[in-house]
């Protein structure tokens, strides 16, 4: 609105003016022409204070604006950091107490995995030692059973050695009785031979005598 003011005063001094040099124009016109256009200066002079004043006014108004401007955004800013700071320590939290409770369930899986690996190893342990009397019980059987047939055969064997021993004694009885019977028979021959011998030597020598004699 002021700007439209001062352009109006000065075209009205601007017309003036040029009336002013217009010949035809009367000398008490020109006398007013410039007392108008004196006060149209005036009009404009204080027109271009006024603006000046508006417009310095409006600077001020402006860096006030952009002075609030600034402290709402730093506040904003201040604000939105906050906030941030919060949302990124509430994840952290959130985060660590997954990790505590990620820890626990792992701490938890892995004693009760331990406890079946203790049972395991308590029922091998158990299975083993049962194994171990099923196998010293067979041992022992066994050894029962061997040492059963052990005497077993060397009661048969004593058995054997008695008969043969026993066999032995008739054979070796038989061939005594055998070999005596023998010795009579060569005695007896023997003297029978003797006997023939005797005979035909006895025989012999009256043959020689007999001859000799003749």
């Amino acid at each position: 609105m002021k700007k439209s003011v001062l352009a109006v005063l000065v075209l009205g001094a601007s017309l003036a003016v040029t009336g002013c040099f217009d010949k035809q124009e009367t000398a008490q016109k020109v006398e007013a022409a410039k007392d108008a256009t004196a006060n149209a200066a005036t009009q404009v002079k204080d027109a271009a204070k006024e603006v000046a004043t508006d417009v310095k006014d409006a600077a001020k108004e402006v860096a006030t604006d952009v002075k609030n401007a600034a402290i709402d955004a730093k506040d904003s800013a201040a604000n939105k950091m906050a906030e941030t700071k919060e949302a990124v320590a509430d994840k952290a939290s959130e985060m660590k107490d997954a990790a505590a409770n990620k820890m626990a369930e792992a701490k938890d899986a892995m004693s009760s995995k331990m406890e079946e690996v203790k049972n395991a190893a308590s029922e091998a342990k158990d299975a083993a030692a049962d194994k171990a009397v099923e196998m010293k019980d067979a041992a022992a059987d066994k050894a029962a059973e061997m040492k059963d047939a052990a005497a077993d055969k060397m009661a048969e064997a004593k058995d054997a050695m008695s008969s043969k021993m026993e066999e032995v004694k008739n054979a070796t009885s038989e061939a005594k009785d055998a070999a005596a019977d023998k010795a009579v028979e060569m005695k007896d021959a023997a003297a029978d031979k003797a006997a023939e011998a005797k005979d035909a030597t006895s025989d012999k020598a009256a043959e020689v005598k007999d001859a000799v004699t003749k």
